[in-house]
């Protein structure tokens, strides 16, 4: 089985992790589009037609499932990236799997932390009000430039993020806070830091329990193999580099 997964930069590669933790065997294709980082504060028709082309790359190499590891991609482009995949290519969003693992607490509210556009989108709010829970949300559109500049631990960092989150931290009691975008996972500590007593959940596990329980997907145990492809390979983090050198992406 081939395996593509993109995201507009290094915020996939959370993904990426855990799928080789239960996929180990098989083959991935993992494509960051650093040329065009970040997706967030794009229009949906830029979006659209990024993840279309993104789609579109990973089909050539062969893919027979495309994971879109992004969720601004996921909640606003997916009939485009399908429609660039073709009928023979599975396409698996985030935005599902993602509600799928803050709601297994049986929480009676969640805050979702995300883009700007993913926030626009209303992709998370549709699929938890369904559930009947509260959804409060709260775009951190500087988060991603941080971490694509690698400050995944700066100061910086740590007081953006406990701005976003001042007002839901005081104003309301704990809860589950939904990590909304896979660049995210890299700097779930300081979440947790920030929001002392929520429960901080993100999509990157609940993507691969959902291959293998929606898709049909094997466990498997093996080296495996990863291609990777940067659309522009001067702008990846320095931390992602020593990660990509050191074989422990």
């Amino acid at each position: 089985m081939k395996i593509g997964v993109f995201d507009s930069g290094v915020g996939g590669m959370t993904v990426l992790s855990e799928l080789r933790k239960e996929f180990g065997a098989e083959e991935f294709v993992y494509l960051g589009d650093t040329a065009h980082v970040p997706y967030g504060t794009k229009s949906p028709a830029q979006v659209k037609k990024l993840s279309a082309d993104c789609a579109a790359t990973l089909v050539a190499r062969g893919v027979e499932i495309l994971v879109v590891a992004c969720n601004t991609a996921s909640s606003l482009a997916l009939d485009e990236i399908r429609a660039a995949a073709g009928a023979r290519v599975r396409v698996v969003g985030v935005v599902g799997p993602g509600v799928e693992a803050a709601l297994e607490s049986g929480p009676k509210k969640v805050l979702v932390l995300a883009t700007r556009a993913t926030v626009k989108s209303g992709a998370y709010r549709r699929l938890l009000s369904a559930s009947g829970v509260e959804v409060i949300e709260q775009a951190c559109p500087l988060l991603v430039p941080m971490i694509e500049e690698g400050w995944t631990d700066h100061s910086v960092l740590h007081q953006t993020i406990a701005e976003y989150v001042r007002s839901h931290r005081d104003q309301h009691q704990p809860g589950v806070a939904l990590l909304g975008c896979t660049h995210y996972p890299w700097i779930q500590e300081a979440f947790e830091k920030a929001l002392p007593g929520w429960r901080v959940v993100n999509s990157a596990s609940a993507v691969a329990r959902h291959l293998m329980q929606h898709e049909g997907l094997s466990p498997s145990r093996g080296p495996g193999t990863v291609e990777w492809i940067f659309t522009d390979p001067d702008a990846i983090p320095a931390f992602v580099n020593t990660e990509l050198q050191r074989g422990k992406s």
